[in-house]
């Protein structure tokens, strides 16, 4: 009898004391939450990734091939206008877009710079246009077009055309006869 006595009253005390002795640590389903959590995070960070280092390329691409020009377009720039090239000429550089010699083994970038273009202003009259394109070519006059196309390759021997048109960047620029 006695142990039924002492079992009533652990039931009595159990229901006075509201709050039962703490126990550290967490429960199954706080562990599984905080893990699902977890893993959705990871997860959605490992599908960013690939787009992140897709977005790191381009922009690395986009600044070198921005140095790139700007050192093409200064040097033609700061050349006299009868002196700039009349054919088609090839510029190397590496990775960090200096320019180097044909033969270097660190060849990352090819320039082609294309002075061949005709450059001239709009005329109204389309005979008067045709006319003026025809001196222009003739002598050349006070303006130049110049395209640039740069390639991310390690061949020298890259060829620029429509059929690897992807490959490469093409920029514009004119050069004006200023002295």
């Amino acid at each position: 009898m006695i142990g039924l006595k002492t079992a009533i009253k652990t039931l009595k005390t159990m229901k006075t004391c509201r709050h039962l002795p703490a126990h550290p640590g967490f429960s199954l389903v706080e562990v599984t939450l905080s893990v699902a959590i977890a893993a959705l995070a990871l997860i959605t960070l490992l599908g960013l990734l690939p787009q992140g280092l897709e977005m790191s390329r381009k922009t690395s691409e986009l600044t070198n091939n921005s140095n790139i020009l700007e050192q093409i377009i200064r040097d033609l720039e700061n050349a006299q206008y009868s002196t700039l090239p009349a054919t088609k000429v090839r510029r190397y550089f590496n990775d960090q877009g200096s320019e180097v010699q044909q033969g270097d083994a660190n060849i990352t970038f090819v320039a082609e710079i294309d002075p061949e273009q005709p450059a001239f202003l709009p005329r109204q009259d389309a005979q008067a246009q045709a006319a003026y394109a025809n001196q222009f070519n003739n002598n050349r006059g006070n303006l130049r077009r110049v395209i640039i196309r740069v390639a991310t390759t390690t061949s020298p021997d890259f060829q620029f055309g429509e059929n690897n048109r992807v490959s490469y960047s093409i920029f514009n620029h004119l050069i004006a006869k200023t002295r």
